[in-house]
């Protein structure tokens, strides 16, 4: 400290003599002020070394300079605290970063080594891996304000896709899988053929097991969240549940093939079938909206329904699924805004990107687009591995594109083999994928920036 005293000390007579400078005949007078602040503080261009993938989704790096000029950093007067809010990018080197920074006063960063505080100015290269402390002084040296300088840098990739595995609950061929009153529900079959119900809550990694009762094993598959209850169809019935293991019939004989339409939103529930198109507002009356369309998807439906981004209180509902059931071919997109009866089917044939031919496809509406996954099959003629990739749709169903960033990709471990699976997005922004054997597992990912807030 003793050191530390003397350099400030020395520091203050020379602050002082440039009171009064002679240039030529003239007298220059600087005036002393109270005045101690920074008024702004910019960051330079920053070279930086940044991870990134070869074209085949080998780990490389890449050189690049980025300017960070318009990079917004907050300064709070009263905290003596300067800081960007928004974190810069994963990786960005900030070990040697140039600066431009006003001030009324003479700033000086203190120096942990010696304990002193050194003169900077703009065009400065600092180190910010960790928080600086910098002091101004007011010309004169009558005083003097602090601050504390952070650099945020994101301490992981936001758009890279994180997986973990845990066991699939032991016994339980996956079917289908949705979040239930803060749990996560997987429905399936148990050795024997029986329907049960496996259950863990969200965060957890123990499954508790038990039988499904009063719904037929066929109706799994495509159970659908509405109104607080779950529903199933099967042989033309319409089942109902509360608590995902005592089923009952609600509505009998209505030919209903599928359920092909549920939203809390827009209170309405949609079963199509033999009878045509039935809607209904409580699930358990339902009344006759039209024939079905041509070529209508009954067979392998996987729904998808947001709301829409220029208004909230309509829904569009994307329809993926197969006309027969041998479910052959690529599957067909069907879409229908909530405040319309009528759907509108993208026309695959002269579509150069369809939607991809898979088995057991399942499509799931994540991070605002729609993602498509399953076992092998054909896209555009080609054979495609099982699990290979996912398919994302960014233009509400119309396109299908294979994944080209490396960040989002599906779990290594899964692809390559056809097996039973169940997929869905819970509300904490996870995605799950559910694998039966061989080599089963419960993978959950989720897109690193969508998880800030958790």
């Amino acid at each position: 400290m003793e050191s530390m005293k003397k350099k400030l000390a020395i520091y203050l007579v020379l602050l002082s003599a440039l009171s009064a400078v002679s240039c030529g005949n003239e007298q220059v007078e600087v005036v002393e002020t109270p005045y101690a602040m920074i008024n702004s503080f910019k960051l330079g261009s920053i070279r930086s070394t940044y991870p990134a993938f070869t074209s085949d989704g080998r780990d490389t790096t890449l050189r690049k300079t980025i300017s960070m000029s318009s990079v917004p950093f907050h300064i709070d007067q009263a905290a003596g605290k300067i800081y960007n809010s928004d974190s810069l990018l994963f990786a960005t080197d900030v070990s040697k970063v140039t600066i431009s920074m006003s001030a009324d006063g003479v700033p000086a960063i203190y120096d942990d080594s010696t304990e002193m505080y050194n003169n900077i100015s703009s065009g400065d290269s600092i180190d910010f891996t960790r928080s600086r402390k910098v002091r101004v002084y007011s010309v004169g040296g009558a005083c003097y304000k602090d601050y504390e300088i952070s650099v945020n840098v994101h301490q992981v990739e936001p758009e890279l896709m994180v997986w973990t595995k845990s066991h699939t609950p032991d016994g339980v061929e996956p079917v289908r899988a949705l979040e239930w009153d803060g749990e996560m529900c997987l429905f399936g079959k148990d050795a024997t053929g029986n329907a049960v119900v496996a259950r863990t809550m969200l965060n957890d990694t123990v499954w508790s097991v038990g039988a499904v009762t009063g719904l037929p094993v066929e109706a799994l598959s495509g159970i659908q969240k509405f109104n607080g209850r779950m529903y199933a169809v099967a042989g033309g019935n319409v089942y109902s549940s509360q608590d995902a293991a005592v089923w009952e019939t609600v509505a009998a004989a209505t030919g209903a093939v599928a359920i092909v339409g549920a939203s809390d939103e827009d209170s309405q529930l949609w079963v199509a079938g033999e009878q045509g198109m039935l809607c209904s507002t409580d699930g358990v009356s339902f009344e006759n909206s039209g024939e079905l369309p041509e070529g209508f998807p009954l067979y392998g439906v996987s729904i998808a329904s947001s709301p829409l981004s220029h208004n909230k209180n309509i829904i569009r509902y994307t329809l993926v699924g197969y006309p027969t059931a041998a479910m052959e071919g690529n599957a067909s997109v069907w879409c229908r805004l909530s405040n319309e009866n009528r759907w509108t089917c993208y026309d695959s044939k002269n579509n150069p990107y369809p939607c991809p031919d898979l088995k057991n496809l399942a499509v799931l509406c994540y991070d605002g687009y729609l993602y498509a996954l399953g076992g092998s099959g054909t896209v555009d003629g080609v054979a495609e591995e099982a699990f290979a990739s996912f398919f994302i749709s960014k233009d509400n169903g119309v396109s299908w594109k294979r994944n080209g960033s490396f960040y989002q990709r599906l779990p290594k471990d899964v692809a390559g083999v056809d097996r039973n699976f169940a997929a869905t997005v819970d509300s904490r922004n996870f995605m799950w994928i559910i694998a039966g054997d061989p080599n089963g597992g419960v993978w959950k990912g989720i897109i690193n920036r969508l998880g800030f807030n958790e």
